[in-house]
């Protein structure tokens, strides 16, 4: 019985799901997924007023939130959907192992996101921004 591995290469913004059966075979594009507001600019997530200092008297909390901050929480907001449809796949025994394939810090998302029954399916990580390439330079760098 071989041993069915998908392959998962995203980043904040998107995510691309693979079936990998062989060594040789190509592999399949699953599905993909896309989360737009991971795409958005620091400006676009900005409003025209930025906030201020509640109580008038520069006591109080601040009621405006970094861009990066924002860019950070989107980025663990797509984690989570990504991890979720993992989940899904391992309850219906869709895959037997995973590589996931991202930047560093969304793959530090990614891990974070997993739950420990996931985590074990793991077989490998590569930390690269492969999103936008082909299935055959994707299959390069990972095998």
């Amino acid at each position: 019985m071989s041993t069915i591995t998908w392959v998962v290469v995203a980043d904040r913004s998107r995510a691309r799901f693979f079936i990998l059966t062989s060594r040789i075979a190509p592999m399949a594009e699953l599905d993909g997924m896309m989360h737009a507001e991971g795409r958005m600019q620091e400006r676009d997530n900005l409003s025209d007023r930025q906030g201020g200092i509640a109580g008038g008297h520069g006591e109080g909390d601040h009621t405006f939130e970094a861009p990066t901050d924002m860019k950070h929480r989107e980025a663990e907001v797509f984690a989570r959907q990504i991890a979720d449809k993992l989940e899904q796949g391992r309850v219906n025994h869709d895959y037997d192992q995973l590589i996931l394939v991202a930047p560093p810090a969304f793959l530090g998302a990614l891990r974070q996101a997993v739950n420990d029954h996931v985590h074990d399916l793991i077989a490998n990580t590569f930390d690269k921004n492969l999103v936008s390439e082909s299935e055959a330079t994707i299959r390069e760098h990972i095998l």
